[in-house]
């Protein structure tokens, strides 16, 4: 059976290249425009690994991230971070927040596929 992935970003090109990628590589893939979008659609059905935006109007990607880690049914689903922030402090909090891997933005494809398969087998 085919993993799941949940994309959030709020940008619909970003949203559209991410899934044509991971969709050719074998995933399926949900989307979500915003956080409390991604937080319905996680909660109501668990995806494999959620692919998150940081900087989106009304709720940013690090309280979605606190959202998520709140709930028992989504707190252990990987996220890796995708934003145009490359501040080390930002990295630092991100993965203080839980995240478990966080990719700056323009990234590379085949780099994002790696990332996607070590945060499913557990492995980042």
């Amino acid at each position: 059976m085919a993993k799941q992935v949940l994309a959030v970003d709020d940008d619909p090109d970003v949203l559209l290249s991410i899934q044509t990628a991971l969709q050719t590589e074998g995933f399926t893939v949900r989307t979500a425009c915003n956080g409390p979008d991604c937080i319905e659609s996680a909660t109501a059905d668990p995806p494999d690994l959620i692919l998150l935006d940081v900087m989106m109007p009304g709720m940013n990607g690090f309280e979605v991230v606190a959202k998520l880690k709140e709930e028992s049914s989504t707190s252990m689903i990987p996220i890796i971070l995708l934003t145009g922030l490359s501040d080390r402090k930002k990295v630092q909090e991100a993965l203080a927040s839980g995240v478990d891997y966080y990719i700056v933005k323009p990234f590379d494809f085949d780099d994002l596929i790696s990332k996607v398969n070590q945060a499913i087998e557990g492995d980042l």
